[in-house]
């Protein structure tokens, strides 16, 4: 519990401007993993998450660095995240991985069952080339954290039926050089790296983000204050989104959704930039004028 607080009380960083937010992640291992696991887990969860404009600082628990963020979680990996000579899944579990939840909240703690992990991989490592099996394993480790990642910042225990998100993950899809989920994808993406000059506001200001909300064409289905109708749900005021790496999750987990709603409706397709991300959280944050 100490620990635990210790590490919450370091969320207290000011946003840079053009900034989703500086998203420290901190990985505690149970038995220290090879470097080629570590290397493959950590490109997997960067290449993963990056749509959702979140970028991560890796730390190693215990830390005594004096460093904040704006965001952060932690994960716990248990049992050897490594491709083992023997066997040795006696201690291996029913789940891959879990986030931490009290009183309905989603905690940024989570964890991963490398034991489990491996007894699910067991028969499809043992058909690779030995110099593969762990880049795999370390991959596949690392879809399992992201998809707990995702629940830790768009701060919801739901899953999507697509995606990094969905409930289920079969084992041609953790072993896959590439995770594709479906052929039908979408083409666009709400989030978008912008070439625009930069907004004359200052960042973080809910002025800019009213701006930016209009012109990204969320009101289409959220209304003009993001107050709901009947289209999408409400979305300003009482700090739901609290800070704009929670927006962007939120974003990214919802995406295929929204951008369905969009074309049903006939309305024009959200666009955010995500320098644009503090603003509108700023602005989704205040009070309803």
């Amino acid at each position: 519990m100490v620990r635990a607080l210790m590490f919450l009380a370091l969320s207290t960083a000011v946003l840079a401007p053009g900034q989703v937010g500086s998203v420290a992640l901190y990985t505690e291992f149970q038995h220290e993993p090879s470097a080629a696991v570590v290397q493959a887990l950590q490109d997997e969860v960067d290449s993963l998450m990056a749509p959702a404009g979140l970028r991560f600082e890796w730390r190693s628990l215990p830390a005594n660095d004096p460093q904040v963020a704006t965001e952060l979680a932690v994960v716990t990996f248990t049992g050897r995240c490594e491709v083992l000579e023997s066997a040795g899944n006696s201690n291996a579990g029913i789940r891959l991985g879990w986030t931490h939840i009290s009183d309905g909240a989603v905690l940024p703690f989570a964890g991963v069952d490398c034991d489990t992990v491996r007894a699910f991989l067991l028969k499809g490592l043992a058909g690779l080339p030995p110099q593969d099996r762990q880049k795999v394993l370390g991959r596949a480790i690392g879809r399992v954290t992201a998809h707990e990642l995702l629940h830790i910042f768009a701060k919801t225990a739901h899953h999507s039926a697509h995606g990094v998100d969905q409930p289920v993950f079969s084992v041609e899809e953790l072993m896959a050089d590439r995770l594709v989920f479906d052929d039908h994808g979408p083409e666009l993406h709400i989030l978008r790296v912008s070439r625009a000059p930069a907004s004359p506001d200052v960042p973080g200001s809910p002025q800019a983000g009213r701006s930016a909300y209009v012109r990204g064409g969320c009101g289409g289905c959220h209304g003009g204050e993001g107050e709901g109708t009947r289209r999408g749900p409400v979305l300003r005021g009482g700090g739901r989104i609290s800070s704009p790496v929670i927006l962007a999750a939120e974003i990214v987990k919802a995406e295929r959704k929204m951008l369905q709603r969009a074309r049903n409706v006939k309305v024009a397709t959200p666009s955010l930039a995500e320098e644009d991300l503090s603003n509108v959280a700023s602005f989704l944050n205040g009070a309803r004028d």
